[in-house]
């Protein structure tokens, strides 16, 4: 962690005193969303369900996700390199060595021909419509569909501009959001990304993954589709995402998982947002997560936007599962889960 720290500190100190360099092709930039999370089970441990990777720690104040990036771009290559901290890393790296759970972003691209760009590192996943940044995303918290899918991939990557509103990209990596390979682990993953804009505030997305999370005596094979549609008009938004997944089993065919979310957006006056939200996972075979659940969610949150470059979030957020999944104090468990959740973020 010093290690951190004397980066951040290397490149505030390099920046503050090089703004010409800023204006040519660099560009220093940062985010930080601190939290307070109270769950009415009242987890004894501190800790929000499994199932969840982001605002995790019940009943005290923390840090979600803080970063700075560095970033470089010129008309054919380009380099970021973002160094973060906060529960976010914590939990969602968690079996990463502690060099990667310190790195948000770090790759290098270069421009192969006209629209078509090929970037290395550790990058952004092509699935999905909600990023780790709280100020991307319409909601405090993220869906159940975006907690159990990748957040970052770790590969090559080709983005091509096949039409004016139409790109495609394509990957090959180290697998399911990893960072560093395990131990026996030796098959590659490949996956598909197509991002039409056929319209002013309308987005369709498909994606997909292909691998095997196997180390190499044993391959059963991955496929995994996401799919989500946005469409902003006046001071309304609507968004509707889909997953489904399937598995290669051992004593069956395959394993399958499925996931759905909706969200409505409101704008409330020049400053205030109004998002409702349900969603459902299901993994009753414990692909994704190491026990199988089935869990339907609903949120309602308030934005308030405090500064063009800060935003204050609040918002209650109820789980229910078929099965008592749920921890409660002494032992006891419950099949309902409800939490505030509450955040302030600022970008620089």
């Amino acid at each position: 962690m010093k290690h951190f720290y004397l980066l951040l500190f290397l490149l505030i100190s390099h920046f503050s005193k090089a703004q010409i360099i800023q204006q040519n092709g660099w560009e220093l930039s940062g985010y930080m969303e601190a939290y307070y999370s109270y769950e009415f089970n009242r987890p004894e441990n501190h800790q929000r369900p499994d199932f969840l990777y982001n605002y995790k720690r019940h009943n005290e104040f923390s840090v979600n996700l803080a970063f700075i990036r560095a970033k470089y771009e010129d008309e054919n290559i380009r380099g970021n390199l973002a160094l973060m901290t906060g529960t976010y890393a914590q939990f969602n790296l968690a079996d990463e060595p502690a060099w990667a759970q310190m790195v948000y972003e770090a790759s290098v691209g270069v421009r192969l021909y006209d629209k078509l760009w090929l970037d290395v590192g550790i990058m952004p996943s092509h699935i999905g419509f909600e990023s780790a940044e709280g100020m991307e995303t319409w909601h405090l918290s993220r869906s159940l569909l975006a907690e159990n899918s990748p957040y970052f991939l770790t590969g090559g990557r080709l983005t091509y501009m096949a039409l004016e509103d139409l790109e495609v990209t394509l990957w090959a990596g180290n697998g399911w959001q990893n960072v560093q390979r395990q131990e026996g682990h030796q098959s590659l993953a490949l996956g598909l990304g197509l991002n039409y804009q056929p319209l002013e505030g309308l987005e369709i997305n498909y994606s997909n993954f292909f691998g095997n999370e196997y180390p190499q005596t044993l391959r059963l094979n991955r496929f995994y589709n996401n799919f989500y549609t946005m469409y902003s008009f006046s001071k309304w938004g609507v968004t509707v995402g889909a997953d489904y997944g399937v598995e290669e089993a051992i004593f069956r065919p395959f394993n399958e998982w499925y996931a759905f979310t909706a969200s409505l957006r409101r704008q409330l006056g020049e400053k205030f947002y109004l998002a409702l939200r349900a969603d459902h996972y299901s993994d009753v075979n414990g692909v994704i997560l190491n026990s199988g659940l089935e869990v339907t969610g609903y949120s309602v949150n308030l934005d308030y936007q405090v500064h063009p470059k800060a935003l204050a979030r609040i918002e209650l957020r109820q789980f229910n599962s078929p099965e008592p999944i749920f921890d409660l104090p002494g032992g006891r468990v419950s099949t309902g889960n409800t939490a505030i959740n509450s955040s302030l973020a600022i970008r620089f």
